[in-house]
């Protein structure tokens, strides 16, 4: 079956995982019952496609969406403040805020396969890092699991006991060899 990641613009956005649709985590500042998650995240894209360009992917097939990735300069996105973490956030950075893939859909190399189609167009921009929040005790929230990022040849840049940044060097996107490498010498020791 053929799949292809292709970006997000306004024709397909309502193509997006519906859960991420009513997903404004990083959007906004606080949560709030008053809010209209969809009519935000539908004005945030329209809003950083308009000032910034490209800031979504997703992996679809026969038309439907498995995964999706969202990412811009961590300066839009509100929530990341709560994180100490973040103050180490570079100006050479696109933090990425979303990476989800449908259960079902799990387990087959999808979020991979984003991180990887985002990196390349951050670096295609300019960019020398991705960055992103990791959570060391992921229990399905929106922050990334430290775990999954470290899979990806992400590594630590600033830690925290439970949310470090971590950093994807994008002039190892070519060599992801090298760049898993150095992840696995990275990760926590099992206990």
């Amino acid at each position: 079956m053929r799949r292809d990641v292709v970006d997000v613009d306004l024709e397909n956005f309502r193509l997006l995982p519906a859960a991420c649709l009513a997903a404004v985590f990083w959007e906004v500042a606080e949560d709030s019952r008053d809010i209209d998650p969809f009519f935000e995240k539908e004005q945030w894209f329209s809003s950083i496609l308009l000032d910034w360009g490209r800031c979504g992917m997703l992996v679809v097939e026969r038309g439907r969406a498995l995964a999706f990735a969202e990412y811009a300069p961590a300066v839009l996105f509100p929530r990341l403040a709560r994180y100490p973490a973040s103050a180490a956030t570079s100006a050479d950075a696109v933090y990425l805020a979303y990476c989800f893939v449908e259960e079902g859909h799990r387990g087959r190399g999808l979020g991979r396969e984003l991180v990887r189609a985002v990196a390349r167009d951050v670096a295609e921009r300019g960019f020398r890092f991705l960055e992103a929040i990791g959570d060391r005790e992921w229990d399905g929230n929106w922050v990334l699991p430290a775990s999954f990022l470290w899979a990806n040849g992400f590594a630590v840049v600033r830690d925290d006991p439970r949310y470090p940044l971590l950093r994807l060097d994008l002039d190892d996107v070519g060599e992801p060899a090298k760049a898993f490498g150095r992840a696995a010498a990275e990760l926590p020791a099992v206990k």
